[in-house]
């Protein structure tokens, strides 16, 4: 849920915005009494976390509360990728062996039948297989393609490790990672030493607040929303606007696709 941040949390926190520059990660920890975020001995200059996991780590969500959430690595470059996944491989990490649907209905089913979606990514076999194996390649439908490796911790949480190829260019690759995310508040990544954050993401978590930054794709973005607005954060009144006409613009475009088809 939204923080409610104490006036002596707040100003101190907007004391730190103020040059500009990525905060170092001891001072937001002291200012909001946060333990070390999990994981983030696997963080480094070319390897981010990023995301809600983010989001609920700052609100403090994290303690004594359950820790079932995804944490989404970002790796700069297919070097960084490696050498992140071999040091998972090397220190205990399991290889998530979990096939998607096909389906909805088949998804749908699955759940009511209880069946776990993870029963193959335990014994001994789970280790024994090799990165390619695991390696998985999305393609989103501009035609930029998404490289992912997920994994299992012992405390019981699973990890992505992404590449996107497209997002990275020569010079500032975690301004380019940091723009990717669709709302603001989603902007916050952290790395090895700092946590950076998008032009409006301090501002809206201070506000419990949302807006849409860059949307891809519009009916997640809605979902998004609806799910942010769920635990606090309300969306401005333009991000609805803009939103809601770019869904329906989506779902009469698939409409007039399948009607020409």
């Amino acid at each position: 849920m939204a923080r409610r941040f104490t006036p002596t949390e707040e100003k101190e926190l907007r004391a730190l915005m103020e040059s500009g520059a990525p905060v170092p990660i001891p001072e937001v920890r002291r200012i909001l009494g946060l333990g070390e975020m999990p994981h983030a001995h696997l963080l480094a200059e070319d390897t981010w976390m990023l995301g809600g996991r983010v989001v609920r780590w700052l609100n403090g969500e994290m303690r004594g509360a359950r820790d079932d959430g995804d944490y989404d690595l970002y790796c700069g470059s297919v070097a960084a990728f490696e050498r992140t996944a071999r040091r998972m491989l090397e220190s205990g990490y399991t290889p998530c062996r979990r096939k998607s649907p096909t389906s909805l209905v088949k998804w749908l089913a699955g759940r009511m039948l209880g069946h776990d979606e993870h029963a193959a990514c335990s014994g001994p076999e789970a280790r024994a297989v090799t990165m390619q194996e695991l390696l998985r390649s999305r393609r989103f439908p501009d035609g930029s393609e998404m490289y992912v490796l997920q994994f299992h911790s012992t405390e019981g949480h699973v990890l992505q490790v992404v590449h996107v190829p497209d997002l990275f260019r020569e010079g500032v690759p975690l301004h380019n990672q940091i723009a990717f995310t669709d709302l603001s508040i989603c902007q916050f990544t952290l790395d090895h030493r700092h946590l950076h954050a998008g032009p409006h993401s301090w501002a809206d978590l201070l506000e419990g607040r949302v807006r849409v930054v860059k949307m891809a794709r519009p009916h997640r973005t809605a979902f998004r929303l609806i799910k942010y607005a769920r635990r606090g954060y309300w969306p401005y009144p333009r991000t609805v606007k803009t939103v809601s006409g770019a869904w329906f613009l989506e779902a009469l475009g698939r409409k007039w696709e399948h009607g020409a088809s």
